[in-house]
């Protein structure tokens, strides 16, 4: 007799046979041997990709050293190409200033033959030298010392304060304008006089006015010369006499100018120094007919200042200043003699304007 199996029974057990056989293969040799092949095949697979991976990174890293190497040159050929067209620069700069040099020296002609010891002669806007001659060779400088003493009055402003006359503003040496004790005037009357007639006597009552005695103004002077970066200038009172003990004072030609170009700047002390005469009244309404020490203020048009000088240390000396065509100069002469000492101002003023 023939049993028969329900067919959800046998349709279980089915599954459950085709189950265990995928699971183990174990008893399949050629299923093993083909699972094992497609493991190594992967493997391998694997293996390969990440060589073409490693392969990739190390190719980007080469490409990214070119990149470098090639942006270090790219800046290094900028970096020449810059300093090149600098050089190139520079080349026609010196090249225009030499033909410049040229140009300018035709026109001025030969430098004037001068007897002075000292000289220079500058451009007070730009500070250049147009000729010199033992410019930095310290010595007296006599009156033109006067320039710093109006520099510092003028900067002290109130110009139109009244000064009172004090015995000890009366007693120095020649030359004196004669002013009395108690008289009173203005610092610009006093200022006036002593830049275009040198007074002494002025020199001194501006001192004791500005800083209470010459000694304390003496000092404000070489401050200022300090502030000017000035290594070569010694005053010891405000009009330039020398000294009676060994203190002397002492400036060169290139501290000189330096001082004057400060001066020059001010309004006040150009509108001084170009007068070629000045009226002082006196306080009892009487005037004196001053005129000015610098005779090339006469004698050449172009010529607007600026102070004289004159002590057996420091010959006879001329700070002259003059404009024309828009040019400005300054021109120093120290040392030279009483006649010389115009014609050689003069003329290197005149040379020094030409270009």
């Amino acid at each position: 007799m023939i049993t028969r199996i329900p067919f959800h029974h046998a349709r279980r057990a089915l599954l459950v046979g085709l189950f265990c056989a995928s699971i183990t293969g174990c008893d399949d040799p050629k299923r093993e041997q083909q699972l094992q092949w497609r493991e190594e095949e992967v493997e391998a697979k694997a293996a390969g990709i990440s060589k073409l991976e490693r392969e990739i990174a190390a190719e980007r890293q080469r490409l990214e050293r070119e990149k470098a190497d090639i942006a270090s040159r790219e800046a290094a050929v900028a970096q020449l190409k810059t300093q090149l067209e600098t050089q190139l620069a520079d080349e026609i700069e010196k090249t225009k200033k030499v033909r410049r040099e040229i140009e300018i020296k035709n026109l001025r002609g030969p430098i004037p033959q001068i007897t002075a010891g000292r000289c220079i002669v500058i451009d007070p806007e730009s500070g250049d030298v147009f000729f010199e001659k033992n410019p930095d060779l310290r010595g007296a400088i006599a009156s033109t010392t006067k320039i710093m003493t109006g520099l510092l009055v003028v900067e002290a402003g109130d110009l139109d304060k009244i000064v009172t006359v004090e015995l000890a503003d009366t007693q120095c040496a020649p030359v004196r304008l004669g002013l009395k004790v108690g008289e009173t005037y203005t610092r610009r009357q006093l200022l006036t006089a002593m830049m275009v007639k040198s007074s002494n006597d002025i020199a001194q009552a501006l001192a004791r006015d500005n800083a209470g005695s010459v000694a304390a103004f003496a000092a404000k002077m070489d401050a200022r010369a300090k502030a000017l970066g000035l290594q070569n200038t010694h005053f010891i009172n405000p009009h330039g006499l020398p000294s009676l003990t060994d203190d002397d004072p002492y400036s060169t030609a290139r501290d000189l100018a330096a001082i004057a170009t400060a001066a020059d700047k001010l309004p006040d002390i150009r509108k001084i120094v170009k007068l070629q005469s000045f009226k002082f009244t006196k306080p009892d309404g009487k005037f004196i007919e001053l005129a000015n020490t610098n005779r090339v203020l006469r004698t050449a048009s172009y010529c607007d200042g600026m102070k004289t000088g004159y002590t057996e240390a420091a010959g006879y000396c001329l700070v002259a200043t003059g404009e024309r065509n828009g040019r400005r100069r300054i021109v120093i002469v120290l040392n030279d003699s009483s006649e010389a000492v115009w014609r050689d101002a003069q003329s290197l003023l005149d040379w020094a304007l030409k270009a």
